[in-house]
């Protein structure tokens, strides 16, 4: 298996209110990591990150009580990158992360802590590995979005249908009793909606 050569955050996004600063950084401390923290006169911290071979700097600034850190950087150390992975997953972080190899480089996306597209970067091809697809919350949204009319709209569409499944049925003499129970169940649903 290939050995991981650097992670290069692109992009870094986390937001963190005033009580989850703390444990912020026990995070990195409880992973043996030596972390120090400035404070600045306008409230703003500034948290560093210090393992064997680097030492990684996380500007937070004050929004009313919340903290915003927003930056790139660039982890050699394989330990620490997965610290900070664990941190933007575990505080609902958005990240572009390139986990960069030697003979290719892996791009994660992250929206809310999480990864949403994983893409295979090998020279100048790129290859989508994962991508999430929220097909049922889509459905959802469209047909609340559609709104009552466009419901209506199936309905009679619907209605239409079955009384020319009754027409046929009738014409070659079968009952018709399930159609006429759909149908005023149906009829019952538009007179609601329409109302």
């Amino acid at each position: 298996m290939a050995q991981r050569v650097a992670t290069e955050y692109k992009k870094l996004v986390l937001e963190l209110q005033a009580s989850e600063m703390e444990s912020f950084i026990h995070l990195f401390q409880h992973a043996e990591f030596e972390t120090e923290v400035r404070i600045f006169e306008n409230g703003e911290k500034e948290i560093v990150l210090f393992s064997k071979e680097e030492q990684l700097p996380f500007s937070f600034k004050l929004n009313g009580n919340k903290y915003t850190c927003e930056g790139a950087c660039m982890i050699r150390d394989v330990k620490l990158a997965n610290q900070v992975r664990i941190a933007v997953r575990k505080f609902k972080g958005t990240a572009i992360a390139h986990r960069i190899y030697p003979t290719y480089t892996m791009i994660y996306y992250y929206v809310s802590g999480n990864v949403i597209k994983i893409v295979e970067q090998k020279q100048d091809r790129e290859t989508i590995v994962f991508e999430y697809k929220d097909t049922l919350g889509d459905m959802q949204r469209l047909f609340e979005a559609s709104g009552v009319e466009d419901e209506i709209k199936w309905i009679r569409m619907h209605i239409d249908q079955l009384l020319d499944l009754r027409n046929k049925r009738t014409i070659l003499q079968l009952p018709n009793a399930k159609i006429d129970r759909q149908l005023n169940e149906l009829s019952h649903q538009l007179f609601i909606l329409e109302a």
